[in-house]
């Protein structure tokens, strides 16, 4: 890793050894072409990594809102979403833990054990609620069926 002093009409490069830091593969910023930057400050890797994960979680909130939402009920679309769940805990585990301050780090994973409970809750709920709707419905359909059976008599 090499660090690039440059005062006035001199560059000098300063060997600095091997870094540590949160690896970061940024879009291009105008005409450099930049592949990758290492952030080595515990403050900006900790506000970097914590706004990540809340664009990961806002993408997730609305994953499972549209499937709540829907009608779908699909095993592809719940396993879809837990394992979208799955992928965020696997990031915050892998990538984020050694970035993140530990406080914020337990926050992540008290937050996204609550979505996957909630989730399950949810979906357990509205299959229930499904399931007492067709009963209720086949219910009724034989009612009406005997009804007219009996009702005509001749």
């Amino acid at each position: 890793m090499f660090y690039l002093n440059r005062k006035i009409k001199r560059c000098k490069f300063i060997d600095m050894g091997e870094l540590t830091g949160l690896s970061v593969k940024p879009r291009g910023i105008g005409a450099l072409k930049v592949s990758n930057v290492l952030i080595c400050n515990t403050d900006l890797k900790n506000k970097y990594a914590k706004k990540q994960l809340d664009k990961k979680f806002s993408k997730l909130y609305k994953k499972i809102y549209d499937f709540l939402v829907s009608e779908d009920d699909s095993e592809e679309g719940v396993k879809a979403c837990l394992g979208e769940i799955e992928k965020v805990k696997q990031s915050i585990f892998n990538k984020y833990k050694e970035h993140l301050k530990n406080k914020l780090y337990r926050e992540y994973l008290a937050r996204i054990v609550l979505i996957q409970n909630e989730f399950r809750d949810k979906y357990m709920e509205r299959e229930y609620y499904a399931s007492i709707i067709r009963r209720s419905f086949m219910d009724a359909s034989k009612e009406y069926e005997e009804s007219e059976r009996k009702g005509k008599s001749r």
